[in-house]
């Protein structure tokens, strides 16, 4: 494939802009709503990024994927017709997940602050907050807390 040639977009990706066309969505809105960034919604539903003039294959990971495919209105069965049942699979997972606009109005708006402030975050930072509400201490800030958060500033 030479520099100038584009890659054909995926099962899935042609799935999820259709799906976007049909429901009214904006790829914007729908990237929000995945939490995902605009240039690499459209990396993945192009189906590839261009690196140094050349245009090279992407492959959503599943965990994306099902985000993207949730913010879409896409079912899982849809996802496993278009060969991702990694995705389907993961999208399953994600519909016992409250999403903003199953919550209230007052709770959808938190969440989506949250979601935001989590997509801002390194991934290390985002593991860190995120293994704080799993041991089930999302206020409590203990010293060593603070001493790690300091330690990954610095450094």
């Amino acid at each position: 494939m030479n520099a100038q040639q584009k890659p054909t977009p995926p099962p899935e990706a042609v799935l999820i802009k259709e799906a976007l066309k049909r429901e009214r969505i904006s790829g914007r809105e729908a990237a929000r709503r995945a939490v995902v960034s605009d240039s690499r919604w459209r990396q993945i539903i192009n189906g590839y990024q261009t690196v140094s003039g050349t245009h090279v294959p992407v492959q959503a990971p599943a965990d994306t994927l099902a985000r993207m495919a949730q913010a879409a209105r896409v079912t899982a069965d849809q996802l496993r017709n278009a060969g991702r049942p990694d995705a389907a699979d993961a999208l399953t997972e994600l519909a016992g997940t409250p999403t903003p606009s199953s919550l209230g109005e007052a709770e959808g708006a938190q969440a989506e602050a949250i979601a935001t402030l989590l997509a801002s975050l390194s991934p290390e930072g985002r593991e860190h907050v995120l293994r704080r509400f799993q041991n089930g201490t999302p206020g409590a800030v203990s010293p060593a807390d603070t001493s790690d958060i300091r330690h990954r500033r610095a450094g």
